[in-house]
């Protein structure tokens, strides 16, 4: 299946605009972010922690809806989604 990925903000010089990920059917939003460094190393260390799981401060949507109100990273992908991940964001 096909996902289109959105990044945003600090990640966008590390990935093309039109990232699209070809996944197994019933992948969720993990599998796609392993993937997702698997092919862009470059932005490994700001996705994972060093023990392998989603920095805390990483959110992701799916089609605009938080994956947190779901099953969180092992929300399931369907061929089409748009997953979007979004870094943290400071200023003030």
């Amino acid at each position: 299946m096909k996902i289109n990925i959105e990044i945003s903000f600090s990640f966008k010089r590390d990935l093309p605009a039109d990232t699209v990920l070809d996944l197994p059917t019933g992948a969720d939003v993990i599998t796609a972010l392993r993937a997702l460094v698997k092919q862009f190393p470059a932005i490994m260390d700001r996705i994972f922690a060093a023990d392998g799981s989603p920095r805390r401060y990483i959110n992701a949507l799916i089609n605009g809806e938080n994956v947190a109100f779901n099953r969180g990273f092992e929300t399931v992908l369907h061929d089409g989604d748009r997953l979007t991940i979004l870094p943290p964001v400071g200023g003030g």
